[in-house]
């Protein structure tokens, strides 16, 4: 099982697992070069390996309806777990309760060598489509407030393509400090702070990757990390799952794109993707905007900014967008 544990001065939420947890074994059996060896048993992600998982939530299959294309998968040790009661309680001066949500992961192809610079553009869109509608399905349970997709490439404890689908009962302090400069600028302004910076960077051009007719992908102005790009539809949207399959298949173009650009240029590496949509239910902020924010695995010097709060990009936005403009 897994707590939710509430960090008292910044007030952020923490996972902390309770069942199970690891110990130093666990950890010095990873490699630390975002490189992890292949398994020797079985892939469970693999067709014909289908039992070794849990039973899927939902699929895309072959037009015949034989072979699946896409599978989502519950996962075997979920930060979230959808049964039980949140349980809230005091622990001394602390808050914490049961972490109630849900945790899948999306198979996102039959091949376990592929990844999102490889993948052919119909099978993208089959991604998006299942995130889409797990989420849809996930959005009747009132007691989830916010959903995330997480991926990182390649995966920690398996290499075949795959990423996270998460329904939290709170909304996590990014999210919460994004809608929150989002409502400060609406009411000074009244208007959405991300269709302002989509109109700045269109203006200026200098930090455009890729432009399709829903879709902006541009290495933001104060970029994180070398290469750090967000992915924002044109039209003002604060959720992901309202997406129309026109979109879908926009949004399957600017990702194949982006990610070859980054193969190409940076030879194959390592990264992290994440969606950023509106939290739901009574949380639900129209005013937001949803964005994806990918990230390379390179360059990063955590310890200081762990320590301190300020990230140092040695790339700057400009030249990043140039750099992958230029091999497009």
């Amino acid at each position: 099982m897994t707590e939710l544990r509430r960090e008292p001065v910044t007030r952020m939420w923490v996972a902390v697992t309770t069942d199970q947890p690891k110990g130093p074994s666990d950890y010095l059996s990873l490699k630390q070069d975002y490189q992890p060896r292949e398994a020797a048993e079985p892939c469970p992600f693999c067709p014909g390996n289908e039992g070794m998982t849990p039973a899927e939530t939902f699929s895309v299959k072959q037009k015949d309806g034989t072979d699946w294309l896409v599978r989502v998968v519950p996962n075997k040790s979920p930060f979230f777990h959808v049964e039980g009661d949140f349980d809230r309680r005091p622990e001394g001066m602390y808050d914490l309760m049961e972490a109630i949500g849900a945790h899948e992961i999306v198979i996102e192809t039959p091949e376990h060598h592929q990844n999102l610079s490889t993948l052919a553009l119909d099978q993208i869109g089959n991604i998006l489509l299942a995130c889409r509608e797990r989420l849809l399905d996930l959005k009747k349970d009132l007691r989830f407030q916010q959903f995330l997709i997480l991926k990182n490439y390649p995966g920690v404890f398996n290499r075949h393509p795959h990423c996270h689908l998460m329904a939290l009962p709170v909304v996590p302090k990014i999210i919460d400090e994004e809608i929150s400069g989002t409502i400060d600028y609406f009411q000074r302004k009244e208007r959405c702070i991300y269709c302002d910076i989509l109109r700045e960077e269109l203006s200026v051009k200098k930090r455009i990757v890729v432009e399709t007719g829903h879709f902006l992908a541009f290495a933001p102005f104060a970029s994180r990390y070398p290469f750090e790009t967000w992915i924002i539809p044109k039209a003002h949207s604060p959720d992901f799952y309202s997406i129309d399959q026109e979109s879908i298949i926009d949004l399957s173009m600017v990702i194949q794109s982006l990610f070859r650009r980054y193969y190409r240029l940076l030879a194959n590496p390592a990264y992290g993707l994440t969606f950023h949509t509106s939290p739901v239910q009574g949380r639900h902020r129209p005013e937001y905007h949803w964005h994806i924010e990918t990230r390379l695995r390179i360059g990063l010097r955590e310890g200081f900014e762990w320590g301190t709060g300020f990230f140092v990009n040695p790339t700057p936005p400009e030249r990043a967008a140039a750099y992958l403009r230029e091999v497009g």
